[in-house]
């Protein structure tokens, strides 16, 4: 989840010190950095294969974390013991599926190929109620107008809710010029002849690139009304045609809700970078192997709940209204020169890597191209409509 992408960031571009066990503070400055260990796991109320992702801190100048593998996970709760194999590189998915139930503690168990055991605190699911409502509604937003996806949430009657959110939206795009012909390079000629696949109408898919978070403990009632998850502007492309949202909630505890909001908050700081930015996040992870030893993330069981909404660019604009513009620019045909056997292999090499896209035929002047993503919209996204897509 979004969440995770954010750890990564974060730690990757910070030192972590100041480490003194499991829920103390972790003192943040940005000028040095240290190896730590970076787990991320939330064990979900849904029946299925669980996750627990391992990864170490990198340098700004390296490209990204590096991955924690061949190491030993798993979940204990009272007398149950849940394995984890790697999947992937540093991905750890539960052996079999399973679900967090109330009343019972969860605790993570950790393995390193080098000999060190990490652990968390002991984690219980916090039951909460489930979405209401996921919509949209054309508003504005920060002096621009377009489309927000809100939410409701009907709360328990003096219960407090601490809320981590997340979203996928998927969405439908279509190629701004189209042919029913492909060219191929045969013998020294160009041949046209009948295109093989769908390639004017795609589904794009996109997770979410930021930690939500909503609580009611700082308001008078236990409801949470309109909570802005999205806010699409109306020129973004994402709604030109059909577009979905699938929200998560996730019901967590006051702790884990500290601890992404301080993450959060750090991320979004202008003086993230700045020698004297300092700051304190409270993790429930520890080495046993040495109490010195940072280690960095959040092993949370969460109450999880969904919606998806789906909705048409007309259910909003009106039909004689110009949609957003499109999702490729910069579709300029060309005409290139073939009149030698040179230059026809360049193009055919072109075509055989799929740079460029053949447009069509024109007497007197030649065979016209564009760049592929211009006709062939799989370059974007997938030609196979999503299995929950509603028409």
């Amino acid at each position: 989840m979004s969440s995770r992408n954010l750890i990564k960031l974060f730690f990757g571009i910070v030192l972590v010190s100041g480490f003194h066990g499991c829920v103390e503070p972790i003192e943040i400055e940005s000028q040095t950095f240290e190896d730590a260990l970076v787990i991320e796991g939330i064990i979900t109320n849904e029946l299925q294969r669980q996750e627990i992702l391992l990864s170490r801190t990198f340098r700004l100048e390296e490209r990204g974390p590096a991955k924690e593998s061949n190491a030993q996970v798993w979940v204990l709760s009272e007398g149950q013991s849940f394995s984890f194999s790697e999947a992937e590189p540093g991905r750890y998915v539960s052996d079999n599926a399973f679900r967090a139930v109330p009343g019972r503690s969860y605790t993570l168990e950790v393995n390193t190929s080098n000999g060190r055991k990490y652990s968390s605190e002991p984690e219980q699911l916090t039951e909460a109620p489930g979405i209401s409502n996921v919509y949209a509604k054309k508003t504005s937003f920060r002096n621009e107008e377009g489309i927000a996806i809100l939410l409701d949430v009907k709360g328990a009657e003096g219960n407090y809710g601490f809320y981590l959110y997340d979203f996928s939206e998927t969405y439908k795009i279509v190629s701004p010029l189209t042919t029913t012909r492909d060219l191929i390079y045969m013998d020294g000629e160009f041949i046209e002849v009948p295109k093989t696949k769908e390639e004017s109408v795609c589904y794009v898919t996109e997770p979410s690139q930021e930690v939500l978070l909503a609580n009611t403990y700082e308001q008078s009632g236990s409801d949470l009304n309109r909570f802005l998850v999205r806010f699409i502007e109306n020129k973004d492309y994402k709604t030109a045609y059909r577009y979905s949202i699938l929200v998560k909630q996730y019901s967590i505890s006051a702790d884990a809700f500290s601890f992404y909001e301080t993450l959060r908050d750090f991320s979004d700081s202008e003086s993230l970078f700045s020698q004297n930015q300092l700051g304190l996040i409270n993790g429930n992870l520890f080495s046993e192997s040495d109490p010195n030893e940072k280690v960095i993330g959040f092993f949370s069981i969460a109450d999880v709940s969904s919606q998806r909404i789906f909705f048409d660019f007309e259910d909003f604009y009106e039909r004689s209204e110009v949609r957003p513009a499109s999702h490729v620019t910069g579709c300029e045909i060309s005409v290139p020169d073939l009149s030698t056997t040179g230059n026809k292999e360049a193009l055919a090499q072109q075509l055989n890597v799929g740079n460029v896209k053949y447009f069509a035929y024109e007497f007197g002047v030649g065979y016209k191209f564009v760049k592929a993503g211009c006709i062939d919209c799989t370059v974007f996204g997938t030609n196979v409509v999503p299995d929950f897509w509603e028409k």
